[in-house]
């Protein structure tokens, strides 16, 4: 883990992917559809994870193997980061 004392702990993307326990395959196929976001770069370019994509990846992973398609899920999470986005601009008025 990869700590910052500014912007706090984050994960490489093999921490990542020994957390979740998913394949480098999968972890980088969400990435490259938008379903996981990497919270920031190193200087070197790697992308580094909050903890909070372990539980997304977890999350996405099960759904996918319950039947719903990697589309499905994503334009769910879009329509729910969107509508939680407005909802926070709502409150921030």
């Amino acid at each position: 883990m990869t700590k910052d004392k500014d912007k706090g702990n984050y994960l490489k993307t093999a921490e990542l992917i020994e957390k979740t326990g998913l394949t480098r395959q999968i972890i980088y196929e969400y990435i490259n559809l938008g379903l996981i976001k990497e919270a920031l770069r190193t200087p070197a370019g790697h992308r580094l994870f909050s903890e909070h994509a372990v539980t997304e990846a977890r999350l996405i992973h099960k759904l996918s193997e319950s039947g719903y398609t990697l589309r499905a899920i994503r334009e769910t999470f879009i329509e729910g980061k969107a509508r939680q986005s407005i909802q926070d601009d709502t409150h921030n008025e």
